[in-house]
This record gives C-alpha cells, structure tokens and sequence, in this order.
C-alpha cells in the first residue's frame, strides 16, 4: 500500500471522528437545553416577618415588666407597665368638674322650683302695693289721727308751760328750788320739741310721698314684675347650650385622661414574638417612643429580586414553591402578594457581580399556613417558578 493511500484513509478517519464528535456534542448540547428548558426559575431572597413597634403615647416611668424578648404574645396581653404618677388625681379632678357642670345643666334644663316662683311673686306684690301706696300718699284716717296726736300734745304743752311760770314765781319767792325749776323748763321744751315733730308729721300726710320716692318705688315693683317674669321663664337658650358645651369640654378632659391612664398600660396588638425589650423597672420611657419591637410570625414572607428579563413569569396571586437550607428536600407553599412598580439594582449580598449590573424588581411572596411553624426570619430561601 502506497502512502498516499494510507494518509487518504487516516484523513478519512479523522473526518468520522470529527463528524462523530460534533454529532455527540450537538447530542450534548441539545440534552443540556433541554434540561436547562425543563429546569424552573429560581431566585433567592430572604425569610421576612412583619414588625410592629409598640410604645406609650404618654410615656413615664417603668412599673413592671409583664413579658421577655423571645416569648410569643396574644393579642391585647400585657407587655409592660408604667407609673401612674398624678393622673389619677387629675382624674379625680376632672370627674368633680363633670359633676358640678352637669349639675348646672340640670338646674337651667328644669328651670325655678315652684317655691321660688311664689317668692318672686310675692316679692313682685309687695312692691306693687309699696308704689300704690307711695303713690297715692296717706289716708284721710291717717291724717285725723296725727291731727288728733299734735292736738293732745299741744295740751300737754300747754300745762307744762302753766308748770314752768308757776315754777318761776315761786323761785322768784323763795318757794321753790333752782333744780324744780330746771326741771319745769325742761318738760316744757320736751312736750314743745315733740308738738314740732307731730306738726311736721301731719304736714307730710297731708302733702303726700314727693316725685322721687315715687319714682323710686314705681322701679322697685318694676324690678320686682321682671324678676318674677324671669324666673317664670326658665333659662335662656343660649345658657342652657352654654352649660352644655361646658358639659361637653368636661367629658372630653375626662376623656381625655382616660385614655392616658390606658396608655399606662402598653400590650401587644395582635398574636406576635417579642424581638426586642429592653427595660427594666425605673427606666424612662418617653412619649410616643419605642418601647418593644414585637414579630407578627403568621405574616411571613419571602423578598426576592426577580430580573427584568424574567419579570414575565410571574404575576400577582401566582402560586410558587419556596425552599430553605433549614429543611432540605422540603417545599412551602407561597403566593405572589406584590411586585414593585419601579425597577431596582440587585443587593450587593444577594446576587453575582454581574448580575448586580441588571435591573431586578423587588417582590413579596407571602408564605401560607403550612410554613409559618418551621420558619423563621432570617433564613435564606429559594423561589422556584416554572418556565
């Protein structure tokens, strides 16, 4: 055999085993797409819990500790306890003045007692019959008796003026002594002093009450007739809705530090794990501050970075299988709950180097009931979707 035979058989070979080779590698290439076009997405994401910060709106010092970071919480159970300080006394306070303006409201509501109605109306006659009589000055019997009492004076005058020059002479003679006559004198000034001031009462009868007594007693019955109208009327609308926004703004004070010495009392709003709580009896706590951080544990969810590319294969309420490295071989349940509106660089402590140059949505798969005992926040989990 001639070499050129045999270097045209090696050559011939060389293309069988050239042509077998790219026969297997095109055999290999299509196995490997189709494995890989079998095999589901998959992205990675972390365990994620819902928080929920709790405090005091207003604030004091620790009284008691009720629960400890780790322990899990019903809803409404007490977590802590704070100081009262003066709120009770404000309370107190506050509860008197409640009374005091209802009380108020209720006697403008009811209007007068019927006893203080009588005695406005009676006030009311007497000064009426005060004005008529001031007005219509004094009566003729009046009149005739004090003319009748300065005429029985003016006889007593008269005999104690007889007494003192009676008594005069007799000095004059010896007869009498000097305190006799002092004391005729004086009798007869007496009897005469009091005969002026009978004359001047008969003329004040006779001239009648003058124009400002008249007035005067004409405005006391006028003042008289309004207040019985007054009282007879009851309160005013604008009083009695006075008296109760008074009412109002005392229910709202009471309110009011009801609700702060509920405050004292800090618990946990729904079934939750307490993460973090770290106070002691004495610690200060201020208003509206963060008193303890509480994990909502059946409201678990998984935050994956889907890629733009792939951002098509999934979509809200899709059903996807969740694994972690906690349970190898094991599959949760989990559904789409949401998918960012605007796109996103990848966390650095997520993904490659250079899958941190793609844009990615961030997405919240929301894992269900079969998966809220074994997992926890934290753990590193896997998404799977079909392609």
């Amino acid at each position: 055999m001639s070499a050129e035979t045999e270097a045209k058989r090696a050559a011939a070979r060389t293309r069988r085993l050239l042509i077998a080779l790219g026969v297997l590698g095109a055999l290999i290439y299509g196995g490997y797409r189709v494995y890989d076009w079998r095999q589901p997405y998959e992205w990675s994401g972390t365990v994620e819990a819902r928080d929920i910060s709790v405090g005091s709106r207003v604030g004091g010092r620790v009284k008691e500790v009720l629960a400890h970071e780790g322990a899990r919480v019903k809803a409404g159970q007490a977590l802590l306890q704070l100081e009262p300080g003066d709120l009770p006394a404000q309370r107190l306070q506050a509860k008197g003045q409640l009374d005091q303006a209802q009380a108020n409201l209720d006697k403008l509501e009811k209007g007068a007692r019927p006893e203080e109605i009588e005695q406005a109306k009676a006030r009311a006659l007497n000064a009426e019959a005060a004005f008529e009589q001031t007005r219509t000055g004094a009566r003729s019997e009046q009149i005739a008796a004090a003319a009748a009492r300065l005429s029985a004076q003016e006889v007593v005058t008269d005999k104690a003026k007889l007494d003192a020059e009676r008594m005069r002479l007799l000095f004059s003679k010896g007869a009498a002594s000097r305190a006799e006559l002092d004391n005729a004198e004086s009798n007869l000034r007496a009897a005469a002093a009091q005969r002026d001031a009978l004359g001047q009462s008969l003329d004040e009868l006779k001239n009648g009450s003058r124009r400002e007594e008249v007035v005067q007693a004409r405005a006391r019955a006028t003042e008289a007739k309004a207040s019985e109208r007054l009282i007879k009327a009851g309160s005013r609308v604008e009083d009695i809705e006075a008296a109760r926004g008074q009412v109002e703004a005392a229910k709202g004070r009471l309110d009011s530090i009801d609700v702060a010495l509920g405050e004292l009392t800090i618990r946990a709003p729904r079934d939750a794990m307490v993460e973090s709580l770290d106070l002691r009896p004495g610690d200060i706590v201020q208003p509206n501050a963060t008193a303890a951080e509480l994990l909502e544990e059946d409201q678990l969810y998984v935050r994956i970075y889907v890629p733009e590319t792939h951002l098509g294969q999934i979509k809200l309420g899709q059903k996807v299988a969740v694994r972690v490295d906690s349970f190898p071989g094991k599959t949760f349940d989990g559904v789409v709950e949401h998918i960012n509106g605007v796109g996103e660089f990848s966390p650095r402590n997520l993904q490659t180097a250079d899958e941190r140059a793609d844009q990615v949505f961030a997405t919240r798969v929301g894992l269900k009931q079969n998966g809220r005992d074994q997992l926890r926040a934290g753990m590193a989990a896997f998404i799977q979707v079909p392609k």
